[in-house]
Parts: structure tokens; sequence; C-alpha cells
């Protein structure tokens, strides 16, 4: 989760240094958008790690048979950061492809936007599905010593919101 950050901030970088009064509310949008997911995210990732006394993918897996309102929280907020159409995670992205094609320098400059914007989007959604199914769906838990279960409701408070 915290490598997917860097990844976003280089997109909000790559839209303030576009210039554009659009490209700079984009990036401003994409900030509370990250802010949102990637909270809920942290959130729960320390639920998982309390619950399972790791936060190894490598150890984790089907956890959505012990977790499954953590993770169907979880798997929403990773979707948004996917940019998942209908999450807002997707109306953010789509205004950076939208500002990346409408760039005014000369052809080989928007074609080499337009290429890194392409990239963003193909590894941000490779990461997310990685994330989710390592932890979510894959083989396991592995090597976890804890009886793992939902909870106590006032962790998943913030998770939730």
């Amino acid at each position: 989760l915290a490598y997917s950050t860097i990844s976003h901030l280089g997109l909000i970088t790559l839209l303030f240094g576009l210039s554009t009064p659009l490209a700079v509310v984009a990036g401003l949008f994409h900030i509370l958008n990250h802010a949102t997911f990637k909270a809920s995210l942290f959130m729960a990732a320390g639920i998982i790690d309390h619950e399972a006394g790791t936060r190894d993918m490598r150890r984790l897996g089907n956890l959505r048979r012990y977790l499954p309102y953590t993770s169907a929280l979880a798997i929403i907020a990773t979707l948004a950061m996917a940019g998942i159409p209908l999450l807002n995670g997707f109306l953010s992205k789509e205004m950076f492809f939208a500002q990346a094609l409408e760039i005014e320098h000369h052809d080989a400059m928007r074609l080499g936007i337009s290429a890194a914007a392409f990239l963003f989007a193909m590894f941000g959604v490779a990461y997310s599905l990685r994330f989710v199914h390592d932890t979510f769906f894959g083989a396991g838990p592995r090597a976890v010593d804890r009886v793992i279960h939902e909870p106590p409701r006032f962790m998943r408070i913030p998770v939730t919101v």
C-alpha cells in the first residue's frame, strides 16, 4: 500500500506540472480521493495485522472467509484505488486522462504524457489486483499463530467511513 502511494504522488505531481487550471483541479481532487481510499486501506491493513499478527501478504490469503466485512470494505477501497467506474478514484483518473490528451504542446509531448497515463493506470490495476488476490483470495493463511476473526465494531467504523 505504501508503494502505491508513490505512484499516486507521481500522478499528482504530473497533473500539477501540466499547469492548466483543470489539471490543477484534477490534482487536488485526486489528493482528496487518494486520502479517502488510502486511509480506509491502511485502517484495513491495521485490522489484518491486529487479527492475523502479520501484514506479510506471503503469509496471508483467503481472509475473506475469516474477515468478510473487513474484506468487503478493503476490496471496495482497492477498486476505488484502481479507478474502477462509479468509485471516486475513477473520476479523478478520468480527469487525468482528459488533461493528458488535451495538452497543447507538440505531439511528442502529448504522446509521452498519454503513454505515462496509460502505464500509470495499468500498474495501478495490477498492484490493486495483486493486493486483493494475495490477501483475500489466495491460498492461506499460512504460518499464522492466531485465530483470525472480525475485529470489534469500533475498529471497523473508520474503514467504513
